[in-house]
């Protein structure tokens, strides 16, 4: 019996070992480039090419970030991602909100909402980079080059059909007796949307906002190919620092950190939602 009960023990002991390793190893490979980051952005330059390379550096500067912050151009790069970010994620959670719930409550047999979601995920997945020069194009036909519009419209097509997919997710897992109950009393399709399935669908919509905002404000291809300059958003300013002559990683680095910060601030105040919105529907009593 004591033998059983010491053999359970060291099993859970085990495995709880095991989750504090794989945390720790997460935990270190999010957190060891970010730390190399940030000691970058305050190293000096002629500390930036010794071999071996410098870890601790003795001295420290802010240099990068008061040469990146009083560039005028940093406010431009900030203005625009948080217009981009904004209208982007606004205009996402809008339509894909109602688009969802209409394909969720419309009654389509299994195969044609089965087409309809590997659509979505195609649209989501497959390659950027072969509509590049395509959405160049057409930009350039509307005159929209160089504007924070042609960066929303590309990112619209990559955020409204995966936030769709999503709440269609969310939708289904629904319980449809509280609508069904709310249409006894007389509540049309609007009411039964506005007042019933989004109040309950409320974490997955914040969810999603949030991954929208995450996805807008970090995305590169799209914006580097139709803003060349009064347009361009953090991502493009990052990746201005590597040049003919060099790249210019002290000033890269501080840029990076002026990017990621709004960020990991975000992401600790909505942390709450976005766990709940995945979660949701993943429980049912």
């Amino acid at each position: 019996m004591l033998t059983v009960l010491d053999a359970g023990k060291a099993r859970k002991l085990i495995l709880k070992t095991l989750r504090i390793l794989a945390l720790t190893l997460a935990c270190a490979a999010v957190l060891i480039p970010l730390a190399y980051l940030v000691i970058n952005s305050v190293k000096l330059q002629r500390d930036m090419y010794t071999v071996p390379p410098i870890i601790i550096p003795k001295q420290i500067t802010f240099e990068h970030f008061q040469v990146t912050l009083s560039n005028p151009r940093t406010l431009r790069f900030i203005t625009n991602s948080l217009i981009v970010t904004t209208i982007t994620t606004t205009v996402t959670v809008l339509c894909s909100t109602l688009a969802a719930y209409g394909l969720a409550r419309m009654g389509l047999r299994a195969g044609w909402l089965a087409s309809v979601i590997f659509l979505f995920l195609f649209i989501r997945f497959y390659p950027r980079i072969t509509t590049v020069i395509p959405y160049f194009l057409v930009m350039r036909q509307f005159d929209l080059l160089d504007t924070v519009w042609a960066i929303i419209i590309g990112h619209l097509g990559i955020t409204i059909p995966f936030v769709t997919w999503l709440m269609l997710i969310v939708f289904q897992d629904l319980p449809r007796e509280v609508e069904e109950a709310a249409m006894v009393d007389g509540a049309g399709p609007w009411q039964r949307f506005s007042r019933v399935a989004l109040p309950m669908a409320a974490p997955g919509v914040a969810s999603a906002a949030i991954l929208t905002a995450f996805l807008s404000w970090n995305e590169f291809l799209i914006a580097s190919s139709v803003a060349k300059r009064q347009a361009q958003v953090l991502s493009i300013a990052v990746a201005s620092f590597v040049t003919d002559r060099g790249v210019q990683w002290g000033p890269m680095a501080a840029m990076s950190i002026i990017m990621i910060v709004p960020m990991i601030l975000f992401a600790l105040f909505v942390q709450r939602y976005l766990v709940r919105g995945i979660t949701l529907g993943a429980v049912k009593g």
